[in-house]
């Protein structure tokens, strides 16, 4: 994967550490995303801006790759965790937590804790930086493409296609639209996306890793999640207070961003 994306990844390398030989290797830059922590009630939005597939090498061994948005969150990749692609501007991702001391007594002792998060990208004039990104997750994920099926008929208010028709230049001017449309969006698709990445985490647990890529996507969207997201996102949107989240949702921030 060392040409996948060109010269990119040259774009920036950063020594962790004078007397190492450590450094970062930026795989692929991807102008134009918003990130989302995928939650049934209410998706929150973590991060705006430039996303980087991140190789930390030591020499020219690979010790890890990891997703970031800019400088504000980042996660790891594995082979054994789920990246699926849902259409040109959307994916999902998910990772596998054990619990801590920061849970609140809320998860057992051993027990896993999943992450879900969105990325939303402004892919319009983006088609061949994305088919590279694809490439990127088929090495270092467990990547599938996956389809959403409207089954319950068509949104009357949530744009899918927004995403798709801006340009990371187009971003700044639509942020409002794209932020709201994606928020909408992921949690629309919340149950299916936890109940997909719940299968995966099953399956691994136990130790049935040659069936994973056999789990099935339920990609169908009923009739009644689509009329709740046409309330969610006819509603006013403000950005997120403390006051406004749950608190298993603002736990769940709290590890995510732990992650970084």
């Amino acid at each position: 994967m060392k040409d996948v994306a060109g010269n990119k990844k040259n774009e920036a390398v950063s020594p962790l550490g004078s007397n190492s030989e450590a450094h970062e290797e930026i795989l692929i830059k991807i102008p134009g995303s918003i990130v989302h922590l995928i939650e049934k009630d209410r998706s929150v939005e973590l991060a705006c801006g430039d996303f980087f597939i991140v190789s930390l090498k030591q020499g020219e061994t690979t010790v890890a790759v990891f997703a970031r948005v800019d400088d504000d969150i980042r996660w790891p990749l594995a082979r054994d965790e789920a990246a699926v692609k849902l259409d040109e501007s959307h994916y999902f991702f998910t990772l596998r937590v054990p619990e801590n001391e920061s849970d609140g007594g809320e998860l057992n002792k051993g027990e896993v804790e999943l992450l879900n998060y969105g990325v939303s990208f402004a892919s319009k004039g983006q088609k061949g930086l994305l088919k590279e990104f694809d490439k990127i997750l088929e090495c270092y994920s467990l990547f599938s493409v996956q389809e959403v099926k409207k089954s319950g008929g068509k949104s009357k208010v949530i744009d899918w296609n927004v995403a798709k028709e801006i340009s990371p230049d187009e971003l700044e001017k639509n942020k409002e639209l794209m932020e709201k449309s994606s928020a909408a969006y992921w949690t629309v698709l919340a149950p299916n996306v936890e109940d997909y990445s719940s299968g995966i985490a099953r399956t691994i647990a136990a130790g049935s890793g040659q069936l994973i890529r056999g789990i099935l996507w339920c990609g169908d969207v009923t009739v009644d999640r689509l009329k709740w997201g046409d309330g969610f996102f006819k509603k006013r949107i403000r950005k997120s207070k403390d006051s406004d989240i749950s608190p298993g949702t603002l736990r769940r921030i709290k590890r995510f961003v732990f992650q970084r």
